[in-house]
């Protein structure tokens, strides 16, 4: 089977910084005014899935999983404004964090701000449930779409730093 090489999709860092330049490509499009009906939140949104949570999934080492959120804050990282998070484990690591906003894309548990087409019009609410039937999330985060795309940013950075 082809496609296992190292600059492979397959591989999730790869993938990753594919998805990154789909979105980059995008975001150029839509600040030339070459794509009226490009929406960049959109695509930073479908980027998630191979921005973080990919990457969670197959690339994480204990030591990213428990790299401090205070830590990558001071850092210059964008930070997330936590609402309600999970009775006895606050999401102080990047894996807490991470395992929360994976759970929350993959059940489409995401809601924006506005329809604009614009980051910097929009903000995003992310909630975990442990069952869909649940009435209300155990977990709620807010972030809006420029912090988050650097939050992708940085992401990518670390573990390309930490894994080489």
């Amino acid at each position: 089977m082809s496609g296992r090489g190292v600059n492979s999709r397959n591989e999730a860092f790869e993938f990753a910084t594919r998805a990154r330049q789909n979105l980059e490509f995008i975001e150029a499009a839509a600040s030339r005014g070459d794509a009226s009906e490009v929406h960049v939140v959109t695509q930073l949104t479908l980027s998630l899935l191979g921005i973080l949570v990919f990457p969670k999934e197959k690339l994480l080492l204990g030591e990213i999983e428990s790299t401090p959120l205070a830590d990558l804050t001071k850092g210059g990282w964008p930070a997330w404004l936590v609402t309600h998070d999970e009775a006895g484990k606050p999401t102080d690591t990047l894996g807490r964090l991470l395992r929360h906003v994976r759970n929350a894309v993959a059940h489409g548990r995401i809601t924006f701000s506005s329809d604009s087409p614009r980051m910097q019009d929009v903000s995003l609410l992310v909630e975990d449930k442990r069952k869909r039937e649940d009435p209300a999330p155990y977990w709620c985060a807010e972030i809006s779409a420029m912090n988050l795309k650097g939050f992708c940013e940085r992401f990518l950075d670390l573990i390309r730093e930490r894994t080489g």
